[in-house]
C-alpha cells in the first residue's frame, strides 16, 4: 500500500491514467456508441445511474481495496487531467466508481465506523492519536500523509458530486454481519440497520462484477483503481 502511494505521489497520474483494457475503444480513438442495455427483469436494483453516463469521455474505476482512498483520488485526477489537457467541461465526462470486496467499508458513515471499530478492521489510524480512526476517513480531513488536502480531504463527498458511486451487495453482507450482534441475529433487521448507515448517494448493485460490466456496456473505459 505504501509503495502504491509513493508511486502515485511521484507523478500524480502514474497508474491512474493507464487503461486496463480495450473495452469500449476503437483504433481511431473515437468514442463508440454504447451497446443496447438489457431489458429490466426486476425492479429490485436501482440502475438509473446508467442514464447519467452520457459524457464523451467515460471511465469506470474498479476499487476492490481501500488503498488509502487512492481509487477516489484517481477518479478526481482523471477528471482534472482531462479538463487540463483537453479543456473539456464536466458535462463531457462520466465517471463510475465501484467499491467492492475490502473497499466496501468506505461506503459506511462515521457512526458505523465508530461503533464497529472499522478503523481497527481496516488498519487505518488517526494521526492525532495513533489509534484506529473512529470515523470514515474519506468524509473528512485525510489521515494519510503526503496527499494534497485540496483533493484528498472529503474525497468521497467530492467524488459523489461528480461521479456515480456504486457498491457491491455481496461485499455488503460483511457489513450486515457486523450488525447482527446488535439485532439478536435478526438478519433482515441487521440489513435494514446497515442500509441506514450507508453514505447517501451511494447505490448498491447486485455485485461488483455486475456494476463494472454494466458501466462498460455504457462505454466506460476500465481501470483497476486499487
Amino acid at each position: 500500500m505504501a509503495t502504491d502511494r509513493r508511486e502515485f505521489l511521484s507523478s500524480m497520474v502514474g497508474a491512474g491514467l493507464v487503461i486496463g483494457g480495450k473495452t469500449g475503444s476503437r483504433e481511431d480513438g473515437k468514442h463508440p456508441p454504447p451497446s443496447r442495455p438489457p431489458a429490466l427483469q426486476s425492479a429490485t436494483w436501482d440502475t438509473s445511474w446508467t442514464s447519467k453516463v452520457t459524457g464523451k469521455h467515460r471511465a469506470v474505476f474498479d476499487a476492490p481495496e481501500v488503498s488509502d482512498g487512492l481509487p477516489l483520488i484517481r477518479t478526481l485526477v482523471w477528471i482534472r487531467d482531462y479538463r487540463e489537457v483537453y479543456g473539456v467541461q464536466a458535462s463531457e465526462m462520466s465517471a463510475v466508481v465501484v467499491l467492492r470486496h475490502n473497499a466496501i467499508w468506505m461506503i459506511m458513515n462515521d457512526e458505523f465506523w465508530d461503533h464497529h471499530d472499522v478503523g481497527k478492521l481496516t488498519k487505518i489510524n488517526d494521526p492525532k492519536t495513533g489509534r484506529p480512526i473512529k470515523r470514515n476517513p474519506f468524509l473528512g480531513p485525510t489521515p494519510f500523509g503526503g496527499l494534497p488536502p485540496a483533493m484528498a480531504d472529503n474525497v468521497l463527498t467530492k467524488v459523489l458530486g461528480t461521479a456515480a458511486v456504486l457498491a457491491c451487495n455481496l461485499a455488503f453482507q460483511d457489513v450486515v454481519d457486523r450488525m447482527k450482534d446488535d439485532t439478536g441475529g435478526d438478519a433482515a433487521k441487521a440489513r435494514s440497520m446497515a442500509l441506514h448507515h450507508v453514505v447517501p448517494g451511494i447505490v448498491l448493485q447486485p455485485s461488483g462484477v455486475f456494476a463494472v460490466t454494466r458501466a462498460q456496456e455504457e462505454g466506460c473505459q476500465y481501470m483497476l483503481a486499487s
